[in-house]
């Protein structure tokens, strides 16, 4: 019996230990406590910034490849929704942590602001030129009037001129910043410029967006230097061209987003950091970092070969508004300028006709909003269906319970029986 219990002795410390064996060190969050440092509680995150943003009415982009030169095959980003980032600017400051204030849209700033909307008509209709760029609608649902075609320069390589047109701010911003660039860092290379908006604005194959005037497609700084749109890796990536446009776009611009491809977003936050920029100016600009809910550098899928920016052109956007009801009236403006619309996949069965029943709607608009010239849908494209605004609510006075309202009779009439 004593043998038994002499055993039992032996093999309980070795059951103990086996129990509850230390976390191996190799596991990523595993501590072993050692000494005093064993009663000190886990280290408090860090606290949060808060950030300042450029704002209106953000959204973008696309699907498909950009019709200018490109060398790979980058489909571009789906649609982002129009929505502002006005609570990232009106987000608490933190004292704690140091605040990072990006630009924001100044006030516009003119005499054509003072004028009533029957002067301003009566001024375009007289000389259309002389109220300036006019930003209709939405990025994705609008129209340019009056835009600036990006001039030419030995600082970029505008690869479609005839899409290459804008309002006046966002031609002036892209301007200002490649040129900074090469301020900072003389000799540097064209970069390539892609598309802005038609003429006129409205859709613009491939895109979603830049329909006006406040998109641009911006190629990525190269080593060796490449004229056209090349996938940006760490082998030919210039980071430190690269970034300093994106520092210099979103710090001295109005800019309401920037689109970058996660992994170019991963190199520039590692080369950032490396070269002593503020940590809290890189986790409050880059998505990939995830320190701040609405980042202005977001990820969209198709941007590893070129980024795309978003412009605020608050005197264009503000006249355009208000200019927005006589030239939709004269037909200046497209019909889907300021329309409601809804986004559509077209699948097995579909047709222009079974869709405008669908959503109540006509085949020419449909066709109009999607610059379609013939009935012809391609399955699995998505396609923009403009939709009528719900009607205003109208009380319906209903009949007190009971027996039915009897509908009244025809009033008297003193008509001649026929």
């Amino acid at each position: 019996m004593w043998r038994w219990f002499m055993l039992v002795l032996l093999i309980a410390p070795a059951c103990g230990a086996a129990a509850a064996p230390p976390p191996p060190s190799n596991v990523v969050g595993a501590v072993v406590p050692t000494g005093p440092s064993a009663e000190k509680p886990p280290p408090a995150p860090p606290a949060a910034v808060n950030i300042i943003v450029a704002t209106d009415v953000p959204t973008d982009p696309a699907a498909g490849e950009p019709s200018y030169p490109v060398a790979t095959a980058d489909d571009e980003p789906e649609e982002i929704d129009d929505e502002t980032d006005e609570e990232a600017a009106d987000a608490p400051a933190v004292e704690a942590a140091p605040i990072v204030r990006l630009v924001r849209p100044a006030a516009p700033s003119s005499p054509l602001l003072g004028l009533s909307a029957a002067e301003l008509e009566k001024r375009y209709k007289k000389d259309p030129t002389s109220l300036g760029p006019l930003a209709l609608g939405t990025p994705n649902a609008g129209a340019l009037v009056n835009g600036v075609q990006m001039p030419k320069s030995d600082k970029w390589i505008v690869q479609d001129p005839s899409c290459g047109w804008g309002t006046q701010e966002t031609v002036d911003a892209i301007a200002r910043s490649i040129e900074k660039v090469f301020a900072e860092h003389p000799g540097s290379p064209p970069l390539a410029i892609g598309h802005i908006s038609a003429k006129r604005g409205g859709h613009l194959s491939p895109h979603k967006s830049h329909q006006s005037g406040r998109d641009v497609d911006l190629g990525y700084y190269h080593s060796p230097p490449k004229s056209v749109f090349v996938r940006g890796t760490e082998k030919n990536l210039d980071l430190e061209r690269t970034f300093a446009l994106i520092k210099t776009i979103v710090t001295q611009t109005e800019t309401d987003l920037v689109l970058v491809d996660t992994s170019i977003q991963r190199m520039l936050v590692k080369y950032a950091l490396a070269q002593g920029e503020d940590e809290a100016f890189v986790d409050q600009l880059f998505q990939v970092r995830n320190k701040h809910p609405r980042p202005l550098v977001r990820h969209a899928r198709g941007h590893g070969n070129h980024l795309h920016v978003r412009f605020s052109s608050p005197m264009a956007q503000t006249l355009g508004r208000r200019a927005e009801t006589f030239l939709k009236r004269d037909k200046v403006a497209p019909p889907h300028v300021g329309q409601t619309y809804v986004m559509h996949k077209a699948r097995s069965g579909d047709t222009l006709h079974v869709l405008a029943k669908h959503y109540a709607t006509t085949v020419e608009a449909i066709q109009s909003a999607n610059s379609l010239k013939t009935i012809d849908l391609k399955m699995g494209r998505t396609y923009k269906i403009p939709v009528p605004k719900p009607p205003a609510k109208v009380a319906v006075k209903q009949a007190p319970k009971g027996k039915p309202h009897a509908p009244k009779s025809a009033p008297k009439t003193n008509a001649p029986r026929k």
